[in-house]
């Protein structure tokens, strides 16, 4: 197990101020005031910002070649449109409206397939597809950089999930309109996702290093 690098928490936090500025910052509108014109903004904001983030750290700190980043980039892109199709068809089985407020589901589902795959890449790009495999179906991460691709997607989802469950209750709160909640818990659930994968790692680090001894 090598040592957890610290470019790898200081990408994730990038990562998550990023999503902060472009949810809670950027938009003229306030989340809790217009969720829909929140999202419009937020949502190429993020795509831009987490591509250059991608094409910075595979560049600048992998040290990947101008192909390979693009190819990598490439296939971020396609897995992150392939998931928000996915993504909006399971909100709408776990119980959104398949009609009212269309936009809003599908604008969630965006804002989660970008935050919850793009950095995935980020981390783990450019890797085998047996590595992907390992980490994601076998969900069996062992290296750093598959920890850091693993948590923070794991985590990121199951945020979102988290923030769902209070939509049906009935508080009468505003921060309870489709999809307020989801929203603010994806981006707290991607904020721990980081934090954790750095935990983990460095966990994984100490142990291995003290079984050898």
């Amino acid at each position: 197990m090598v040592l957890p690098s610290l470019s790898d928490l200081l990408i994730g936090g990038v990562a998550v101020t990023l999503n902060y500025a472009a949810t809670f910052y950027l938009p003229s509108t306030r989340l809790l005031r217009d969720p829909l014109e929140t999202l419009s903004v937020a949502i190429p904001v993020l795509l831009v910002g987490h591509v250059v983030i991608m094409m910075a750290t595979l560049l600048y700190v992998k040290q990947c070649t101008l192909r390979a980043t693009m190819t990598s980039v490439g296939y971020a892109l396609v897995v992150t449109a392939i998931g928000t199709g996915v993504l909006h068809g399971l909100i709408v089985l776990f119980g959104a409206s398949l009609i009212e407020k269309f936009n809003h589901t599908l604008a969630f589902a965006t804002y989660l397939a970008i935050i919850a795959f793009i950095p995935s890449f980020t981390a783990l790009a450019p890797s085998d597809t047996s590595i992907w495999i390992k980490t994601f179906v076998q969900h069996s991460p062992s290296t750093c950089a598959e920890i850091f691709a693993y948590s923070q997607t794991i985590c990121t989802l199951s945020g979102a999930w988290i923030g769902a469950i209070v939509l049906p209750l009935d508080w009468e709160r505003d921060w309870q309109a489709w999809p307020i909640s989801c929203v603010i818990s994806t981006y707290l659930g991607h904020a721990v996702g980081v934090v954790a994968a750095f935990g983990w790692a460095s966990f994984k680090y100490v142990f291995s290093k003290k079984k050898s001894e």
